[in-house]
């Protein structure tokens, strides 16, 4: 698979995220909406899969710690909104924990190929794994792309998330005031 197309194809690091309007299991989003606090910004290819599931109760963990920091979550998949509601009821009757961020309904695949998640030698429907770090500007500071069977990386410790390989390179990207740059610098040579 050429990652660097699918990447460099859609959106790119320094570049302003594409802005969206999207159904979620919270209402109506926009990207607009999370102006002011940075993102994590995550696809994931279906639900009620293993590795899904406990991606979503990882994330639910760890969006406390995001948001002591600024940062709120935002998940997408191609599954309709009546699935992922059913999903995140399905996980809270499980489990006793509910999801506590949106997950988008992205039915006809438009925001998930506008930002790059679907490569079609993987798929031509489910989103591949992808996380976007999304500053408080709207300015996309890094890009991580998995494949569709391997889960992210995130502490199952529900007290500490910084000991997770991802909210460890979450912080330092945080903690380099990347403020300070320009919205219109793109180069970071």
């Amino acid at each position: 698979m050429d990652y660097e197309l699918m990447m460099n194809g859609n959106v790119k690091i320094g570049e302003r995220a594409p802005e969206f309007e999207a159904e979620t299991t919270m209402g109506m989003v926009n990207l607009n909406d999370y102006k002011g606090k940075w993102l994590v910004f995550f696809s994931h290819p279906g639900d009620f899969t293993p590795v899904c599931t406990t991606e979503m109760i990882a994330f639910t963990r760890a969006h406390t710690y995001f948001k002591q920091i600024n940062t709120e979550l935002l998940g997408l998949s191609v599954d309709s909104n009546s699935s992922h509601l059913a999903w995140v009821y399905d996980i809270y009757c499980k489990t006793g924990i509910t999801v506590s961020f949106p997950i988008i309904a992205d039915r006809n695949a438009k925001i998930a190929r506008k930002y790059g998640m679907i490569s079609s030698e993987v798929s031509t429907t489910e989103a591949v794994r992808n996380v976007y770090i999304i500053d408080d500007k709207g300015i996309i500071r890094a890009i991580f792309v998995y494949p569709m069977n391997v889960r992210k990386i995130y502490t199952r410790n529900t007290k500490n998330c910084s000991s997770s390989a991802n909210c460890r390179l979450y912080q330092k990207f945080y903690s380099c005031k990347l403020d300070s740059i320009s919205a219109s610098n793109t180069s970071y040579s």
